[in-house]
């Protein structure tokens, strides 16, 4: 089974709240006699009272517990409530230390036992099985937000790349920082003692997770990110010298105690890991954003690491007081892991790209609703009323979950409408980069993959690396796309997406090249109203400009007039009546015949049918007619012109005759030149028969234009 980034990283967050549960249980079930203990001035004194206790008071000094009868009575010392037996000297020191808590421990396993004070006072405690939640100090806290933190982290980045030997080391780290935290955060707020097994067992855990946090960081190093700077062999020496040191530690022989033992190995490591880490930047020269990200890392990793070392480490090896808690120093650890993500972030650390963070987000969302749920269990204990817990989680709590679920976890479905309407979209962009952007925008909502890319050419759709990668073919001039981990890495893409894909492709290509051929439809129309501008309402208006009688000119711009408003219909979609066409026509032609001296007979029978033409049928028909009146004045030097239109079923037939001198059939195309060509080009585009008779001596010509109306 194939498991995605998110799959991975749920198992991981699962684990995470197992262990934190684990942890926080552990914590809680300890004896617990009402309020918690603090050192003060070499004295152990009472610090926070749960419950009132009559005769008990913030600050009074204890001096020892003991049976309800007063027997079996311990004296408490400073050490007794110490915060990490690693401070002592000598294993010997451990030894009495962990059997002293022992005994301690075992006395509070008493349904009742006795308290003396400095000041003479002896009371009775009740100790309950478990203490209170309230009663874990802000320090237990903050070892489990530093340990769940690293873990979620460390598991995040090996999540997104689980082959890399790199990131599976850093989240060796994050669980070791986990490990460590989790076991410091149990003794270290223990409400007095535990039992010696359970405290050895914790303590061990504590040493083992820092001596293999600094091995996989010497590891790290060593190998990353330019080449091996150590030989295998030599880093399997340093794991097998860190095993054998570890050995001698856990069974607390040959060195002198836990100093020596636990924290002269993490002094080792880091000195080495520094070496390593400006070792691999000057192999790094020749490339500033390794450099860059090496940098950034290290500098977290020895702030993060090597602060603990020097505020808690090196005064136990000096023999002197730490100088600051065990618990608050975890903090500093944080500071790693804060690196890796603002190193992935600017300098694809770990070569990881900044798409991974969407993966965290929707994680972060998932344990938010964990978290707050919780939160309302333990708060609404069985001291509340059943309608007020469900007032508060039916009628608050629940709707706002229900929200909160549906905006941070669930993904939006496209309907087949908003599919529709957005192909439609990218058909109407206004160039190709705008579509391939709108392209990629509806793959992310579709699919909404982590990474999004341009991929290779391929010829159909297809899936890759058992689902967590499809492939998208170049269409309609978009780029092939590489959609990596579908869901935010949630599922794996499937047929179902592939043949999705492939429903898509041919209307998106259709719509595409609709609207191309659109755009070129529309080109060739601003063209052809170009050539009308020029050739007909130019060329009117050029000649009534030179006309100097003032009736011509006048009938000469009324034609110009109507011409610009065909032109006006022809833009605006409008249909003109063939009545109005053809009697603009015999206005138009009859001025013109009377001034060459050519009588004119107009006949015309197309009954009270309304009959439109469209604009290109205007043109192409009026522009015929004046051509055909134009060569018989030129050429026919006839003496009478007459046109007969009539029409016939669906047809429009337009007979033009006149009684002049005709031609030679060897002159035709002499006689009539390009005017005979341009007919025929615009009988072509009107779909119209033409007919020419052209006679020889003194028969005249006829002409027949039909078309279909």
């Amino acid at each position: 089974m194939i498991k995605t980034p998110f799959v991975v990283m749920w198992g991981i967050l699962l684990v995470g709240i197992a262990l934190t549960l684990l942890t926080v249980i552990t914590a809680l079930y300890q004896p617990w006699f009402g309020f918690t203990l603090v050192v003060e001035k070499q004295h152990i004194v009472v610090d926070t009272i749960g419950v009132p206790l009559v005769g008990v008071q913030h600050g009074e000094i204890v001096q020892s517990i003991s049976h309800a009868d007063g027997g079996n009575r311990a004296e408490l010392v400073e050490q007794d409530i110490m915060e990490d037996p690693d401070q002592l000297e000598t294993y010997q020191q451990s030894r009495q230390f962990f059997h002293r808590q022992d005994y301690l421990a075992s006395l509070l396993q008493q349904q009742q036992i006795g308290m003396q004070f400095a000041n003479g006072n002896s009371i009775l405690l009740d100790v309950q099985p478990r203490r209170p939640m309230n009663s874990l100090p802000v320090v237990f806290w903050v070892q489990i937000f530093v340990g769940l933190s690293s873990f979620l982290i460390g598991g995040w980045v090996w999540g997104i790349s689980r082959k890399r030997y790199t990131t599976f080391i850093l989240f060796i780290a994050g669980c070791c920082i986990m490990a460590a935290a989790f076991s410091a955060a149990i003794y270290s707020s223990r409400v007095l003692a535990l039992p010696a097994p359970l405290f050895e067992l914790l303590s061990n855990l504590n040493h083992t997770s820092a001596m293999l946090f600094g091995v996989v960081l010497v590891l790290l190093f060593a190998n990353y990110p330019t080449v091996r700077l150590l030989p295998s062999r030599l880093q399997l020496l340093f794991v097998v010298v860190t095993f054998c040191w570890w050995l001698c530690d856990m069974f607390k022989v040959f060195f002198s105690g836990p100093p020596i033992g636990t924290f002269v190995p993490l002094l080792i490591a880091l000195s080495i890991i520094l070496l390593l880490s400006c070792w691999q930047y000057r192999r790094a020269k020749y490339d500033p954003v390794a450099q860059a990200a090496l940098r950034w890392f290290a500098l977290s990793l020895m702030l993060g690491a090597g602060i603990p070392v020097l505020l808690v480490s090196m005064p136990n090896l000096l023999g002197i007081d730490a100088a600051m808690s065990q618990g608050y120093a975890f903090l500093f650890f944080l500071l790693i892991y804060v690196g890796v993500v603002q190193g992935v972030l600017r300098y694809r650390l770990f070569e990881l790209e900044s798409w991974i963070f969407r993966i965290l987000f929707y994680l972060l969302g998932f344990f938010l609703l964990i978290l707050v749920d919780t939160f309302l269990v333990m708060m609404l204990s069985p001291r509340m009323s059943l309608s007020l817990a469900i007032l508060i989680c039916g009628l608050i709590w629940l709707p706002i979950r229900g929200w909160l679920q549906a905006r941070l976890l669930q993904s939006k479905k496209l309907s087949d409408s908003e599919l529709f309407e957005r192909i439609l979209q990218m058909s109407f962009a206004i160039n190709e980069q705008e579509r391939q952007l709108q392209w990629k925008v509806l793959l992310n909502d579709l699919f909404q993959p982590l990474k999004l890319e341009i991929g290779e050419q391929t010829h159909h759709s297809q899936i890759e690396d058992n689902g967590l990668v499809l492939h998208t073919p170049q269409v309609a001039g978009l780029a092939a796309m590489r959609l990596s981990y579908a869901q935010q890495g949630r599922r794996l893409f499937n047929e179902h997406d592939q043949q999705l894909i492939q429903n898509l492709l041919p209307f998106l290509a259709q719509a595409v090249e609709s609207r191309v051929a659109y755009d070129q439809g529309v080109r060739e129309e601003r063209h052809r109203i170009a050539r009308d501008l020029h050739d007909d309402l130019g060329a009117k208006l050029l000649s009534g400009l030179y006309q100097k009688d003032a009736e011509q000119m006048k009938q000469t711009i009324r034609q110009a007039i109507a011409e610009m408003r065909m032109i006006v219909n022809g833009l605006l979609g409008a249909g003109v009546e063939l009545k109005v066409v053809l009697h603009e026509l015999e206005q138009e032609i009859k001025p013109r015949l009377h001034n060459c001296d050519i009588a004119f007979i107009w006949i015309q029978d197309i009954g009270d049918q309304p009959i439109s033409l469209s604009y290109s049928q205007y043109r192409h028909y009026i522009s015929m007619m004046r051509e055909i009146i134009s060569n018989i004045i030129k050429y026919a030097n006839a003496h009478q012109v007459s046109i007969q239109i009539y029409l016939d079923t669906s047809n429009l037939y337009s007979v033009v005759c006149d009684d002049g001198q005709g031609c030679e059939t060897n002159l035709n195309e002499t006689i009539y030149g390009n005017g005979l060509k341009n007919l025929n080009e615009r009988a072509v585009q009107l779909s119209a028969r033409l007919d020419l008779q052209l006679g020889q001596g003194e028969k005249g010509s006829k002409i027949t234009i039909s078309f279909p109306v």
